[in-house]
């Protein structure tokens, strides 16, 4: 693993630690999956903390140390500020970077989940009238990408198929 890794990836989720640290969860471009952790980040004057935001899309310079990353610099790509205006949008977002998130193995390079999860950002963003279509194309793509599901299913079949995969409910967002 190089010490030093230049790539772009999506923020899929945060946790904060107990000091001024922060776990952050990025799909790259490059890598995969990655947790990373934000050192600093929830200080005041933290140049990194507005870039580093669920959804967005960032630049960002790794570092690794003892099988961990660290994220050394992040600049933002795009905010998908269209996007975090409307909470239905937001919460299809969620779901869809949960099951991202459980299902996609840490450091496996799936460039083409990548983009799917990029245009799923996009094409929301762009969309004017919210309904399941999307996510049911981009979650079923995804699933079949990943050898879980063959041919089309509906929304409600995906959550089923995600429960058993997972062994756990996710929370169903609602339009």
């Amino acid at each position: 693993m190089p010490a030093k890794i230049k790539t772009q990836g999506i923020v899929l989720k945060k946790v904060e630690l107990l000091n001024l640290d922060n776990l952050i969860t990025i799909f790259t471009k490059d890598i995969g999956k990655i947790v990373a952790i934000a050192k600093g980040i929830k200080k005041l004057n933290s140049r990194r903390a507005p870039h580093i935001q669920t959804a967005n899309l960032i630049d960002l310079m790794l570092y690794s140390k003892n099988d961990r990353y660290y994220i050394q610099e992040s600049s933002i790509i795009s905010g998908f500020s269209k996007l975090k205006k409307e909470s239905k949008k937001i919460s299809m977002i969620y779901y869809f970077f949960q099951i991202i998130d459980k299902l996609l193995p840490e450091n496996s390079h799936e460039e083409e989940i990548y983009k799917l999860t990029l245009n799923f950002l996009i094409k929301l963003s762009n969309v004017r009238k919210l309904d399941n279509t999307l996510i049911e194309k981009s979650l079923n793509t995804v699933l079949n990408k990943l050898g879980y599901v063959r041919g089309h299913k509906s929304l409600v079949e995906l959550q089923s198929i995600v429960e058993d995969l997972l062994g756990e409910k996710i929370r169903f967002f609602v339009i």
